[in-house]
């Protein structure tokens, strides 16, 4: 085989790597579409509040602004809630496994007022072992597990935004 073959078979295979996934329907995520020019967050959601403002930023041509009267759609927070649930003892009565629920509830208002989204409630659950032998690497371990969760919720209320896009003001 001579070096121009080689190079040929090479960006074959090459070119054969870039376009084998689009065949299978991938597709990089992309701009999300929400329908409305600005938005204002309303309500204390701490970290899911301050990640959600981030995503929204980063993946859609939606601005997320300080003022709700400035704001064409009003999304508000109304409950952010993070617990630990104990569900199995050890023998000794020390907690060997919990649950762990990250849940938010929400609604959108137009400008106007008209709603969009009424108050709806999601909520993403998860298991955690624990051994008091490892609490401070099960405690990392459960920040880890509430932020995937956070992003999934995140995920899901975006979809759920993007749903409402053609129906906003």
């Amino acid at each position: 085989m001579s070096w121009s073959d080689a190079r040929c078979s090479r960006r074959a295979l090459l070119l054969g790597a870039v376009l084998l996934p689009a065949g299978c329907g991938f597709r990089l995520r992309g701009s999300a579409a929400l329908g409305f020019q600005t938005l204002a967050l309303v309500g204390d959601g701490g970290p899911l509040r301050d990640a959600l403002r981030r995503h929204i930023e980063a993946t859609s041509s939606t601005r997320v602004v300080a003022d709700p009267k400035r704001a064409q759609a009003v999304l508000t927070l109304l409950e952010v809630d993070e617990q630990q649930v104990p569900m199995a003892y050890n023998a000794d009565g020390t907690v060997a496994q919990y649950q762990l629920v990250e849940r938010v509830r929400y609604q959108l208002t137009g400008a106007a007022g008209a709603q969009l989204i009424p108050p709806t409630t999601l909520q993403q659950t998860s298991t955690l072992s624990y051994s008091t032998a490892a609490a401070l690497a099960k405690d990392n371990e459960a920040q880890l597990l509430y932020a995937g969760m956070r992003e999934d919720l995140i995920e899901r209320m975006m979809f759920q935004l993007a749903a409402v896009g053609g129906r906003a003001p």
